[in-house]
Order: C-alpha cells, then structure tokens, then sequence
C-alpha cells in the first residue's frame, strides 16, 4: 500500500513538472510569434494597410515550424478586432474592458481556452507598440497538443511501468515473506499439535537465522520443563491414589462388617452407613484420578474381550445402594460382547449412572440399557432429572466442569470427562441428548467384537 502511494505521488509530481515546462516553452513561442506579429506591422507601417497584414498573418497560420494551427488577431485600442485569421471566430478570444485595461497598461495576459472544433488553445494577448506608442492589441495562440500530448504519452507510460513496478514488488514480498516465515512453520506446527498429555515432541531446530534458532531453542527448553513438571504431577497423583485405596478399601471393609452387626442401634448404624457411603465416594475419586494419570502418562487400555451385557448388570446392582429414594433398573440388554479394558468400560458406565442418579430427584428413576445396533453396541443412561441447560451442553465432558445448579449438588468434574475418555480410547463416542425439565439421556457407541473364527 506505501509502495503504491509512493509511486502515486511521483507520478503526480512528474506529470505535473512536465506540463509545467512544456507550458512555459509554448508562452515562450508565443511571445515570439507577438513579436514577429508586431515587426510585420511595423513592416506595413500602420494597422490600416490591412491588405498586407492580412496576407501576412494568413501565411503566418498556414506555415508553422511545428504544423500546428496557429492564430493571429489585430484589436484597435477599443478593443475591437481588425485583422484576423481567416476560420477564426474572433469574438471567442472578445476582451473585457478591464482585460482590455490591464493590456494597455503593459501587462501580457496568458490563458487557455476550448474553442470550436474541440480544440485547446493556448492565448497571449499583449500592447501592440508602433514606434514606440501602443497603437492596438495583437493576440496569438496554438493548439497545446504540444503540451498535452507529451504529457498523456508520458501518464500512460507512468501507469503501465507503475502497474508492472506494483506486481513485481508484491511477487518480490510474497517471496521473501515466505522465505522469512518458512523457518517459524515448524514451530507453528509443533506448538499447534502439542497436547498436555504429549509433550514429548521437540522442534530442533538446526542451522536457522538466528532469532528463529532462539526462539525454537527458548520453545523446546520451555516443553523440556513442561514435560518434567508434568510427569512429576502425574507421577504424585498416582503415588498418592495408590497409597489411598488400600487403606481407604480396608476402611470400607471394616465399616460394612461393623453394619453386619445385628446388634446396633439404629443411631449408630445410620452413622457407619454414612461413613460407608462417604469412604466408597473417595474410593471412587481416588480411582477417577489414578485413571486420569494413567490415561494422560499414555497408558494403553488392555485389548479382551468383555461382555457389556453381565457388566451392566453388576453396575445397577452396584448402583442401587447409592440412593435409595432413586430407581436404578435395567431396561433392554442386548447379549453383546466388545474389545477392551473391562474395569475401564465398567468406570465408564457407573460414572454415567452415578451422574444420572445424582440430579435426579426423589422418587425419579434411572434407566441402563442396552442395545446391538449392527457393529456397534449403544449403551443408553435415561434419568428423570431436570435436564442440561443448551449452553453447558458442549462443556460436560470437559475436567472440573460443573455448571449452575449442577455444582451445588457436589462432586469434582470428572466423573463425565472420565467416562468420554474411556469411551474414545475404545474406539467409541459418547453423546448426551437433553430436554429441561425432563431429563438426559447419554449415549454410548462402543465397536462390537468380530465373532471368532471356528477353530
């Protein structure tokens, strides 16, 4: 764009100087032909032997050293034309009498003019002196073809080698631009495909100029330490959940043998039943967590053969001592088998149902099913619950997400995130359809296992 402007300016700067020095060169001729105009008058002695002037001024406009029409008019002191080229109109160059004044007094007067025949000329009107008195007026003028022309010839010359300069420069910039970004793609494409739970990958970047080698330099050192305080996080958060279940396991055992005891007053069994409950939430966080560190330090889920249809049951019998005051029931279940880690698909299914049972109100219900369509299995988690706002719809599965009213009711964010996990590390997806006031429905697409071949 400055490029442009710039070329704009020049332009306008040069076809101006031009036409201003071609313009002064044809004043400078016609100041020449007023004093050929007034020595023939002088020749002729007075403006009244207006024969001889006559013919003199008609082979003045026929002969011109550079052909152009050329024009001569001979006013008396009243402004009045006397003698003039023959074809010419002489009332289009007519003076007013304060023009008529100023010429008399000595001055020149110069302009340009359109007359008939769509022609541009340029006028001199001065005193016309005889022997040393103004005796008239004489005007001469030409056509400026020899200013114009020159002038038009040298824009279109300007805008060809402007249009041609404007190309080459934008070709010349594209070049280098992509000369100078070239080496900062890799950077960009490295910085684009790093994910938390893959910061192993380096640009290493060899033999660049030098302010992208310091960049890609800074970039790696900054993932070296990333992946360093990553792996230490992941490493903490496992350490710590293996170190919980046991104890919190053995804490849950002894809670339920402590309730087997048909002795105890319903006051303290409500309180064991409490801290039953509370022990097996912090049970299944610890498991949550252990599986996100594991997931995000790349662990691969193990690869047999699982029977949904037995494991949905063992979730809703599971289920069921979670609220009471919720029905957990298995609807349809289909006789299906699929591909993968069998405590990671059962995660995933009680976090759905654990989720469902949570918003669902008193007395509403909660619905497993399961179905076979063609290869894929579709595991469905209905509740009777108030519904998911349209705008949380696209964030649910995200970590720690917990939107309105949702988090008023508890828990850490993860049980949902978890369970798309599971489901998209076995080749599954998972879907949620939702109407307020009337419940969620989450949905569960998981391959079917090829069936074996006869041995």
């Amino acid at each position: 764009m400055a490029f442009a402007i710039t070329l704009a300016v020049i332009f306008v700067t040069v076809q101006f100087a031009l036409q201003r020095i071609l313009t002064n060169d044809l004043d400078d001729g016609l100041a020449t032909d007023a004093e050929r105009v007034t020595a023939q008058v002088a020749i002729a002695g007075t403006l009244g032997n207006s024969e001889r002037l006559l013919r003199d001024i008609q082979a003045n406009a026929a002969v011109t050293e550079d052909r152009t029409p050329f024009i001569t008019i001979l006013r008396d002191m009243d402004g009045g034309a006397s003698i003039w080229t023959s074809g010419v109109q002489e009332q289009n160059l007519a003076l007013t009498d304060e023009e008529l004044d100023r010429v008399l007094s000595g001055q020149d007067l110069k302009w340009t003019i359109d007359l008939p025949g769509q022609r541009e000329y340029r006028v001199r009107t001065e005193a016309l002196k005889f022997g040393g008195e103004t005796v008239g007026v004489v005007q001469v003028a030409r056509v400026t073809e020899s200013v114009t022309d020159p002038v038009n010839t040298l824009l279109v010359i300007l805008i060809a080698e402007g249009i041609v300069a404007t190309v080459v420069a934008l070709v010349a910039a594209l070049w280098l631009s992509r000369g100078a970004v070239k080496p900062l793609q890799k950077v960009i494409d490295v910085a684009a495909d790093i994910q938390a739970s893959d910061l192993t990958r380096r640009i290493g970047a060899r033999r660049q100029p030098s302010e992208v080698q310091k960049l890609a330099d800074t970039f790696d050192a900054m993932l070296e330490r990333l992946d360093h305080a990553f792996q230490e996080q992941r490493n903490f958060v496992m350490d710590v959940s293996h170190e919980l279940r046991t104890p919190l396991t053995v804490l849950k055992g002894n809670i339920d043998v402590m309730l087997m005891d048909q002795a105890l007053d319903p006051e303290s069994r409500e309180q064991y039943e409490r801290m039953s409950g509370e022990v097996a939430r912090l049970i299944r966080l610890t498991s949550n967590l252990l599986y996100l560190a594991s997931a995000d330090a790349g662990r691969e889920p193990e690869r047999r053969p699982v029977e949904v249809d037995v494991l949905c049951l063992e979730v809703v019998r599971q289920s069921r001592d979670l609220r009471p005051d919720v029905k957990v029931a298995l609807g349809n279940e289909d006789q299906v088998t699929v591909i993968g880690d069998r405590d990671q698909l059962k995660q995933m299914v009680l976090n759905l149902v654990e989720n469902a049972i949570k918003y669902t109100p008193a007395g509403g219900e909660v619905s497993l099913s399961l179905h076979r369509n063609g290869s894929k299995a579709e595991l469905t988690v209905a509740d009777t619950g108030p519904g998911i706002h349209p705008e949380m719809l696209p964030h649910i599965f995200q970590r720690f997400y917990r939107g309105d009213q949702r988090s008023l009711l508890g828990g850490t964010g993860l049980g949902l995130a978890i369970a798309h996990r599971i489901a998209r590390s076995h080749g599954g997806e998972i879907s949620v359809v939702s109407e307020i006031g009337k419940g969620s429905v989450f949905a569960v697409k998981l391959p079917v296992a090829a069936p074996r071949e006869p041995t």
